[in-house]
């Protein structure tokens, strides 16, 4: 490795949005939407008046096998230029239709249901008594089921982007496991496990916007359904633990 991919390298382990940019280069833009995004920002400028610089241009060509500048990296990942990152490549969500993104919204609603229904039920029967319990285990199968379900949507986002994201397809398989352990504990235990997980999984979905390229409309379905699954889970733990 030459010592410009070396210094390359080097300025790629901030995380957030690092631009390598001329010193003609117009990036207000870039910082704008960066910040919007809530990623941290750094430009590295490359003045092609000086030898050594033009010469870490050419080896930054080589690693990305873009010809021009602004190149944008986004947590040490190569996006493309300017555009490429204001305007992500259209895919997965992003691209959904008007009909499509309608039918995303009614069934992640509708997903809604049999939460509220158990937490309904539960809120007024006996927790230890047949109905309570049966309720009660409805709640956590079907938290599992979900959490699992949001966990293998990611799944899918890693791999279709072909990055090695590697730390996408970790995070993807931490949901089930949550689910999975919760399964395993009395209601009690497991309820406010899901709870937490859940919340968990919200913060990383925020954390990891950017990175995902989640359009900001999913992004703000995500906020309400975590909202609520979240209070509904609250509901049935203080249900249990108050019996």
């Amino acid at each position: 490795m030459s010592s410009h991919e070396a210094a390359i390298r080097e300025a790629l382990d901030d995380k957030g949005v690092v631009v390598f940019c001329s010193e003609l280069t117009e990036t207000g833009m870039l910082k704008t939407a960066a910040q919007a995004r809530g990623q941290p920002y750094r430009e590295v400028r490359m003045g092609m008046g000086d030898a050594a610089m033009r010469e870490r241009f050419h080896a930054l060509q080589a690693m990305t096998g873009h010809k021009t500048l602004p190149q944008v990296f986004v947590d040490g990942r190569f996006v493309g230029g300017l555009q490429d990152y204001l305007d992500p490549p259209q895919a997965g969500a992003a691209g959904l239709g008007p009909e499509a993104r309608t039918w995303v919204q009614r069934l992640s609603y509708a997903g809604l249901l049999p939460f509220a229904f158990g937490v309904l039920v539960l809120l007024f029967a006996a927790v230890d008594s047949a109905t309570g319990r049966f309720f009660s285990l409805w709640l956590m199968a079907y938290g599992a089921v979900i959490l699992s379900f949001l966990g293998a949507t990611h799944w899918g986002m890693s791999l279709a982007r072909g990055t090695g994201d590697v730390r996408g397809l970790v995070a993807a398989v931490i949901p089930p496991l949550v689910g999975w352990l919760a399964l395993l504990l009395l209601p009690w235990a497991g309820l406010p496990l899901l709870l937490l997980g859940f919340l968990g999984w919200w913060l990383y979905e925020r954390r990891a916007a950017g990175v995902l390229q989640l359009p900001d409309w999913y992004q703000q379905l995500r906020f309400r359904l975590s909202g609520v699954v979240i209070l509904l889970l609250a509901l049935a733990t203080l249900r249990v633990w108050v019996a």
